[in-house]
């Protein structure tokens, strides 16, 4: 059907033989077409029959999807074609003029609605004129379009590496499938004059026919994936520096001085820059944003981090071990022995630990304190970390 109609286009326009029609013989046609035709009447020669409207989507551009308000908005051009036996000709009585360009007001016409709308429910190219153009075998071509906003419930959770699925649903309100029903012209929608769309890229532009409550529905399906290269950068390069800095705090010497503050301002900082980039993240509580989630796991993190650090200060200026708990004590004490080489010799069972002393002091017990904070606050980053990438990626 889309082949015959782009064959009449050609030789309508650019055959010479077709050329030659005067004005008068077309105006002739349209009164002979026109006098005592109804357009409040569906076009059928038996209305015991169904009428069958052919329908072609064209894709021009993919505007924008809003996440929060779940709304995707495209610019979009319907081909619809049916023949009406009231609007046919001898194109020999009309000196061989088989094609007519007319304003579609003037005759019947099919008035698609896009069912799932998220604006004023109004026929597609509702306040446009689109020309519609009759052929001698009474075949009608009439191409509506503008912006369609539809519905569109959206799934952030992988979030900048997600991928969103929209269906536009459209059919003809107030004619139900027993007197029109629709048929798909082309599996997929035309991308002739696609423009694409910087932030996001067409995985799938699919279209279908369905019933749906006793209508003819003609569906188009779009998929696409967002571009992820500006969030990773901007925002996930960044959680990871930060992520991975924090639990460096453990290595810097007590008595530097600086490790409290360090890890003061290594806080703050996340939490400008969390601040910061919210904007960017979809507000979406169903689901909700894995990636804001890791970023609020990060930043709590660093709040214990602070914590910790504080705790092991203090540890190191106890001038006695005698308020200090027995788990730390001998936490302290093993590392001491693993790091002093203080073993009992395996053949003489009789030698006491105690032949040995080993003083454990505040110092020893914040030096093991903070090996066990970096393993245990690294340990935690990363398994939050892979569990996300392998959540989004995978």
């Amino acid at each position: 059907m889309h082949i015959k109609y782009i064959v009449l286009f050609v030789i309508y326009n650019f055959l010479p033989g077709v050329q030659c029609q005067s004005h008068a013989t077309a105006q002739n046609l349209y009164s002979h077409l026109l006098t005592n035709y109804s357009k409040r009447i569906t076009p059928l020669a038996d209305h015991s029959q169904k009428l069958n409207v052919g329908v072609d989507f064209y894709l021009n551009s993919f505007i924008s999807i809003n996440e929060v308000d779940e709304t995707i908005s495209i610019m979009g051009v319907m081909l619809l074609n049916w023949t009406d036996p009231a609007l046919k000709w001898d194109s020999s009585s009309f000196d061989n003029l088989f094609a007519l360009t007319i304003d579609p007001s003037d005759i019947w016409k099919p008035l698609m609605f896009l069912v799932n709308v998220a604006d004023d429910m109004e026929p597609i190219g509702h306040g446009v004129t689109f020309y519609s153009t009759l052929t001698s075998t009474g075949d009608v071509y009439y191409s509506p379009g503008g912006i369609m906003k539809a519905k569109c419930p959206t799934n952030v959770a992988k979030f900048p590496f997600d991928t969103q699925e929209c269906k536009l649903m459209f059919f003809n309100w107030g004619i139900s499938n027993t007197t029109l029903t629709l048929s798909a012209l082309s599996n997929q929608a035309r991308l002739y004059w696609y423009t694409p769309n910087s932030d996001w890229t067409l995985l799938e532009y699919s279209t279908f026919v369905e019933f749906y409550n006793e209508y003819s529905t003609f569906n188009v399906k779009i998929k696409i994936k967002r571009q992820s290269l500006y969030y990773a950068v901007m925002m996930i390069l960044p959680t990871l520096l930060f992520a991975l800095l924090n639990p460096l705090v453990f290595v810097i010497p007590v008595e530097s001085g600086e490790r409290v503050s360090l890890a003061m301002t290594i806080l703050l900082s996340y939490a400008i820059f969390l601040t910061l980039v919210s904007a960017a993240i979809p507000t979406s509580s169903n689901p909700m944003c894995v990636l804001l989630a890791v970023m609020i796991t990060i930043i709590s993190l660093s709040g214990f981090i602070v914590g910790s650090v504080i705790m092991v200060s203090k540890y190191y200026y106890e001038e006695t071990t005698a308020g200090l708990s027995s788990p730390l004590k001998r936490f302290a004490k093993w590392r001491l022995e693993k790091k002093r080489n203080v073993v009992l010799p395996v053949n003489d069972p009789n030698k006491q630990i105690n032949e040995i002393e080993v003083n454990v002091t505040g110092k020893d017990v914040a030096n093991a304190l903070d090996c066990v904070c970096l393993c245990i606050f690294y340990a935690a980053i990363c398994v939050c970390l892979t569990g996300y990438f392998v959540y989004v990626l995978i």
